[in-house]
């Protein structure tokens, strides 16, 4: 696009060098885009865990905070305190809207199936802790400085350049050393980074809070293989029944596949089915999901897998 076709609208992307920074670039590049993140091509260059980023005098109508972690190590450094940190460098000049990608871990991992947005939030982790905190934080800023402030609850995302928890699961399938325990029949749900995206567009000046999933809830199992399937060849993984993975475990835990895969809280929480429900965005937006398993496995026709934006160009393979 060129530029005499851009809007005057100025939007502001954090994380804009992460997995959905990416998809956010191309989803609003008819706007005057700056972003922040931790690379030298970014607009403006800040570490949100330690640094308030110093945005000048510049106002932009729109904020897309994407920056964040499913780390836990660090979680309430960027999810929380980094989100009160760059809060703290709007305050001169607050934006009209403001977008916060959550997590589907502001939930408890046993709330069940068909999870909405009137649950409660109770964070079974670190991560899901430190993203319902800087909600709270966010509605209470928001209602201050009466802007509009929209929130998304993504399920697990898939896209390109995933990293920390998935990228483990992923890499682990690809080289044989994902485990699986028989009767596992867990279902769980997923979204593309691609759709998170196109849900943010469409509602960055509605306000709300809304979960992204794309409703399909697949088996655990299914996933894994998917990932496989992805690399350009499905595979059938290993298959244990539950006393002998208790025993691997208790025999190999100093194994670092075997501890990932066998640990006695992994497999309590990938045995519990827990599933989002989607349709309040899908409602608002009018966007259809896309098969997220399908894209995985590259069989999705209707999938954007690559096109290019003027910030850079974008390989959509998951």
């Amino acid at each position: 696009m060129k530029e005499e076709e851009k809007t005057e609208e100025k939007v502001l992307i954090t994380g804009a060098g992460g997995m959905l920074g990416s998809y956010m670039i191309a989803q609003f590049k008819d706007k005057d885009i700056k972003t922040l993140g931790l690379r030298a091509e970014n607009d403006f260059v800040c570490d949100l865990t330690k640094d308030v980023p110093d945005l000048g005098d510049e106002k932009f109508m729109t904020v897309i905070h994407c920056a964040g972690t499913e780390a836990e190590e660090n979680s309430m450094d960027l999810n929380y305190e980094g989100t009160r940190r760059l809060v703290r460098a709007l305050e001169k000049n607050p934006p009209g809207n403001f977008v916060f990608i959550s997590s589907y871990k502001v939930y408890s991992r046993d709330a069940g199936e068909n999870v909405d947005e009137e649950t409660n939030t109770w964070a079974s982790d670190l991560v899901g802790k430190s993203k319902a905190t800087a909600e709270e934080f966010l509605k209470d800023w928001a209602a201050r400085n009466d802007l509009t402030l929209t929130i998304v609850r993504p399920a697990r995302m898939f896209g390109n350049g995933v990293k920390g928890e998935t990228l483990q699961l992923f890499n682990d399938a690809l080289t044989g050393k994902y485990i699986h325990i028989r009767g596992n029949d867990a279902r769980i749900s997923l979204v593309t980074a691609f759709d998170v995206a196109r849900a943010a567009e469409s509602l960055y000046k509605r306000g709300g809070i809304y979960n992204a999933a794309d409703g399909r809830n697949p088996k655990f199992i299914e996933m894994v293989e998917a990932m496989t399937a992805n690399a350009g060849a499905k595979k059938r993984m290993t298959h244990l029944p539950d006393a002998w993975a208790a025993w691997v475990w208790r025999l190999c835990r100093w194994v670092a596949a075997i501890n990932r895969n066998l640990a006695p809280d992994v497999v309590e929480n990938r045995f519990k089915t827990f599933t989002l429900d989607g349709r309040k965005l899908a409602e608002a937006t009018g966007i259809s999901y896309h098969d997220t398993i399908k894209v995985m496995e590259h069989l999705d026709e209707t999938y954007p897998y690559s096109y290019k934006n003027e910030k850079r160009e974008i390989n959509h393979e998951v």
